[in-house]
């Protein structure tokens, strides 16, 4: 048996041994969060689908990983947080990293040595997932927030108390929004101060604009006075009129990025038939160095294309 072959199966091997070892080891993390969450709601006598107690107060945390990884780990911190993540960075890149390994070995059984280079683009499609979780839950959210600063207004108009309000549109609306002010509810009533609270709301929810714009207008209006509910009513207004023009924006550019699908996919598809019609055709271009330089510099302007159409079809509200 080839050296390469016996090497090959150890690696294999030990992915899998350290997957096995990962998923058993977050599996029991997992209990005894849900246990801790189960015990902290009896004592709260809360809903325990309404906020994560163990998640209070994490968004100060950040483990070593984070810390040493400087700008990387804030980043990784932020977007576990914006996705409502039970995740850690550590995690995250024990995660990545598997991924990466095995990426590495099936691309060196399937492609050849060049092959090991596909476990980088494995590997950091965790971190794109997670991304990916993070953006739909923040749209979510801002399409919540309308509806939810419309009860506030409602329950401050019949005389409730403000963290009494966000009591009740977190026991009303639906996720994500219903635990983000879940959570704000939760640590006011545990003793954290409303400057805090609302800091921590925005720290979970970077790209929210309107939150930081409810949020502002709440601390001030604590501090000089004024008609909060009139101001939330203005604040779900003005998100409601965004949300008009957002989608007569949408509609106007969609010629232009149907037009960038089109021609960002003309190359690929004939390649694809060239491959099938006549395999020969393209296979001096991974075979030879001439054809390895061209498929580099068609990967590079491919990429400039789609950035520079990507770039041409978005617009900034």
């Amino acid at each position: 048996m080839p050296a390469w072959l016996i090497l090959g199966i150890m690696g294999m091997a030990f992915t899998f041994v350290l997957a096995t070892g990962q998923t058993a080891y977050w599996m029991w993390v997992a209990r005894q969060e849900r246990q801790q969450e189960e015990l902290l709601r009896r004592i709260s006598g809360q809903a325990s689908d309404q906020v994560n107690p163990a998640g209070l107060f994490r968004e100060n945390e950040q483990d070593a990983a984070g810390r040493a990884l400087g700008s990387f780990g804030e980043r990784a911190q932020e977007v576990i947080l914006a996705a409502d993540s039970t995740l850690t960075v550590s995690a995250l890149l024990t995660q990545m990293g598997v991924l990466a390994a095995v990426g590495c070995l099936l691309g060196f059984f399937f492609i050849g040595p060049i092959g090991i280079f596909l476990g980088l683009p494995v590997g950091y499609a965790r971190f794109l997932i997670l991304q990916f979780q993070a953006s739909s839950r923040t749209a979510k959210l801002v399409e919540q927030l309308p509806d939810t600063l419309d009860m506030i207004a409602r329950a401050l108009q019949a005389g409730v108390g403000l963290s009494d309000a966000f009591r009740l549109a977190s026991e009303e609306m639906p996720p994500p929004v219903s635990v983000e002010f879940s959570r704000v509810h939760e640590e006011i009533r545990f003793g954290r101060d409303f400057r805090e609270a609302f800091g921590m709301l925005i720290k979970r929810n970077p790209k929210v604009f309107d939150l930081r714009l409810m949020v502002s207008s709440i601390l001030l209006q604590r501090e000089t006075g004024g008609n909060l509910i009139e101001i939330l009513e203005n604040i779900s207004d003005t998100i409601r009129t965004r949300f008009a023009f957002q989608a007569k924006v949408k509609a106007m550019t969609s010629e232009a990025k149907f037009t960038a699908v089109i021609l960002g996919g003309l190359p690929l598809g004939v390649a694809s038939v060239l491959m099938i019609m006549s395999p020969d055709y393209l296979s001096v271009l991974p075979t030879t160095l001439v054809g390895n330089v061209i498929l580099v510099a068609a990967a590079l302007m491919y990429g400039t294309g789609v950035f520079i159409m990507r770039a041409l079809s978005t617009v900034e509200v």
